[in-house]
């Protein structure tokens, strides 16, 4: 298994647009294959700020979501929707 904690900060302008698109980004992901966990959270602290976690059986499991029509839109929106963003992965032990 392999879990994605990525974190984005969108610029205020933009913040509903990228709630919307965050969130049927989440649903398009729950049903690919592969993908076990798909969740999405907003700061306490920030409204700009939001983090996904996520679980994903294998690392084809990624790639194949990474070539997907609803997170490629996201990727072409983020470059001017988002001020910064991080992507870790990790290896479950």
């Amino acid at each position: 298994m392999i879990t994605i904690v990525a974190t984005l900060r969108a610029k205020a302008e933009y913040r509903e647009m990228v709630l919307t698109t965050l969130q049927e980004l989440v649903k398009e992901s729950l049903q690919e294959v592969g993908c076990k966990e798909y969740r999405l959270h907003i700061s306490a602290n920030n409204p700009l700020e939001f983090l996904f976690y996520e679980t994903w059986e294998s690392k084809e499991a990624i790639d194949a979501h990474t070539q997907t029509a609803h997170f490629l839109d996201f990727q072409q929106k983020a470059t001017e929707w988002l001020e910064q963003s991080e992507i870790n992965l990790y290896q479950e032990l």
